[in-house]
């Protein structure tokens, strides 16, 4: 009889754990494990994703949720924010949602292991809910970013639904788990997110920074004597940026190439070995970027070395027929606004940087009031309505689309498409425009898909 009751007792026992397997404790099931680890897993592939994009854009290409100035990553990628970031940690803001993808799948796939070996796993809940909470934390954080940049991350919209989902059910659906030893969950999670990012810190120090800071950061400041030659230059760069250089070379040699009017007006000599043709909209900000490494080379070159030959693609169908529709005419009018300083030179250059300066807050009467050291609103508003403004913008405009124009900046080199890189902008024009300079040839092999995403790109 007693050995009966024992066999009962071992039998309901064993009924009531299944039991507890299947419903969970706190709301913990295993349906809601396997779908965090779905969540972890595509948020960790998303992010790998991403930093493949942010990669192809800081070697010259456009990143897919480049769409326009208020849907572009770009603008949170190369925020101050992000800057700070890679610069502190050594990994861009991607490389960081890596981390944590991987972190947040890791941790409920141990769970089910565990669950199936039939093993208590109390501190892999806590780190679970730490983890999905610093996500959401870090969400908000990158919301309030894209908000001040004034600028949709389309990328980061997918990582915020992933981590969303995470949080709904790790925070939401477990409220009742609350954190069972703490202290061990904690350091699980510590402990995970130190490996994961010593793991892609490698990678992550090798991706080149923001904005083109880091490229210009790589030219000489101070003035270089016409004989030093190429080589020296090309031999201070990392080499992340020798291989970036090596693409952005082959693409210029095979770029497309086309005979070029006279200019109307150049900044700098008109025998210069060196033509650097630009096509720039005064809200984008790879513009923007382009304007300040153009300042950088200046400086870093002796006088003469090249001419700038500025010309203008407003993204508006107010005065650009290639556009559809106008939600920014602005763009127009600082077009128009460039075409009247022609002629001034550094005045001229220094009118276009203000504007750029200025772009996330440019309105009309900001174009007249940044114009005025250089010419009266009432002479600017009538060059403005000239036929003969009107005539030239249309002429870049046109110039711009034989080179199959599909973003700005449109940068030409002599006449052939090439990059916005600033190492390539100051190595070309060192080397006198020559892409087969004899200090090329030190440089590593250029990656057989730099065409293929330059021609992605423009």
């Amino acid at each position: 009889m007693s050995k009966k009751r024992s066999n009962e007792e071992r039998a309901n026992t064993a009924s009531a754990g299944s039991g507890a397997a299947t419903t969970g404790v706190g709301g913990v099931t295993p349906g809601s494990l396997a779908a965090l680890v779905g969540l972890g897993a595509l948020s960790a592939l998303w992010a790998l994703f991403l930093w493949a994009e942010l990669l192809l854009m800081r070697a010259g290409g456009s990143p897919f949720c480049a769409l326009s100035e208020q849907v572009d990553c770009a603008a949170v990628w190369d925020s101050a924010f992000a800057s700070a970031v890679h610069g502190s940690t050594g990994l861009p803001i991607a490389g960081w949602g890596l981390v944590w993808g991987l972190t947040a799948l890791l941790f409920p796939l141990l769970a089910l292991l565990r669950r199936a070996e039939g093993r208590s796993q109390p501190e892999l809940y806590s780190a679970i809910r730490l983890t999905a909470g610093a996500g959401a934390v870090t969400v908000l954080v990158m919301v309030a970013v894209s908000l001040a940049e004034g600028a949709l991350c389309l990328g980061c919209f997918g990582t915020y639904v992933l981590v969303g989902g995470y949080a709904g059910v790790a925070l939401s659906a477990w409220r009742n788990v609350g954190l069972p030893q703490p202290q061990q969950g904690a350091t699980w999670a510590l402990a995970v997110t130190a490996v994961a990012y010593f793991v892609l810190l490698y990678p992550g120090t090798h991706t080149p920074r923001a904005g083109g800071d880091e490229g210009r950061a790589a030219l000489p400041t101070a003035d270089p004597a016409r004989d030093a030659k190429v080589a020296e230059f090309v031999a201070t760069l990392k080499p992340e940026l020798k291989q970036t250089l090596s693409d952005a070379l082959e693409v210029y040699r095979n770029g497309h190439r086309e005979p070029l009017d006279p200019p109307r007006a150049l900044l700098g000599p008109a025998d210069a070995p060196v033509r650097l043709t630009e096509f720039t909209d005064v809200l984008c900000s790879h513009c923007a970027d382009l304007h300040k490494t153009l300042a950088a080379v200046r400086k870093g070159l002796p006088e003469g070395s090249f001419a700038i030959d500025a010309k203008h693609f407003p993204l508006d169908g107010a005065c650009n027929p290639l556009m559809r529709g106008s939600k920014a005419p602005v763009r127009c009018l600082a077009a128009q606004a460039q075409i009247c300083m022609e002629g001034r030179g550094e005045d001229a250059f220094a009118f276009s940087g203000a504007l750029f300066d200025r772009q996330r807050t440019l309105t009309d009467d900001k174009v007249y009031e940044l114009a005025a050291p250089y010419m009266s609103r009432e002479e600017l508003q009538a060059c403005v309505a000239s036929p003969e403004t009107n005539t030239k913008l249309q002429a870049d405009i046109a110039l711009a689309r034989r080179f199959e124009i599909t973003g700005t900046p449109l940068v030409l080199i002599n006449g052939q498409v090439a990059r916005s890189f600033p190492p390539f902008l100051y190595a070309i024009v060192l080397a006198e425009g020559d892409p087969n300079h004899k200090a090329f040839a030190t440089l590593p092999a250029p990656d057989p898909r730099a065409r293929e995403q330059h021609d992605h790109a423009h």
